[in-house]
């Protein structure tokens, strides 16, 4: 399986993903870093597991409302899996960062 790189808050993120999978995955970390980017220079450095949520939070707020973003639910859930897998991989990252 392919690994890629994908850069938050300029912290490197090691994923594994499925062949052809490569280029998606880069989109979307950049959607998360933007946000991100944008929450540090207005919040300033609140601990980057905090950045990221937050930004996670506010990205999956304008899908569910139907503004900013171009995906839907089912895409965002066909692309990144099913929610719990997502939340388990969400709570290893924090792990990680916390004790880093």
């Amino acid at each position: 399986m392919p690994q890629v790189t994908l850069n938050v808050n300029n912290t490197p993120y090691q994923f594994t993903c499925n062949e052809g999978e490569q280029e998606r995955l880069l989109e979307l970390a950049q959607l998360i870093d933007g946000r991100v980017s944008q929450l540090a220079r207005a919040l300033g450095q609140v601990g980057e597991a905090k950045l990221i949520l937050m930004a996670g939070i506010i990205l999956l707020d304008e899908v569910s409302e139907g503004g900013g973003a171009s995906l839907s639910r089912g895409d965002l859930v066909s692309h990144l899996g099913d929610m719990d897998t997502l939340a388990a991989q969400i709570e290893h990252i924090a792990a990680r960062m916390e004790s880093a």
